[in-house]
């Protein structure tokens, strides 16, 4: 009896450990764009806004910088002058949007993401 029950044990542990080691999706939003962001050996992103769901391939490219961020195909890129923010997807037949946002709202967004990423 107390072998299996050290087996039973040995099973909760192990289970417990694969519940822990799952990454859960980390949602960043900017207006109408959200953006799910998981990490385990290469960034996966989904992203969604009110007439597109995109799932992109896994990569290991995801960069941050003043006023770009490239994660995989996604590209986001803001014009400083204008305050807008344009979000570009690299692909067979491509995807192009456009929003309009603040400094602050901008910083905040770049925040998050170097939080995901772990900057």
């Amino acid at each position: 009896m107390s072998e299996r029950k050290s087996y039973l044990q040995l099973m909760s542990e192990g289970f417990r450990m694969l519940q822990q080691s799952k990454q859960t999706d980390t949602t960043v939003s900017l207006r109408n764009w959200t953006l799910s962001i998981q990490h385990d050996h290469e960034w996966h992103v989904v992203l969604r806004s009110e007439r597109v769901k995109w799932i992109g391939l896994p990569s290991t490219t995801f960069q941050i910088q003043k006023d770009a961020i490239q994660i995989g195909d996604l590209r986001i890129a803001r014009h400083t002058e204008s305050n807008d923010v344009r979000l570009t997807i690299d692909e067979e037949w491509g995807l192009e949007n456009k929003v309009v946002c603040d400094n602050l709202e901008w910083e905040r967004f770049v925040d998050a993401l170097k939080q995901v990423k772990g900057e």
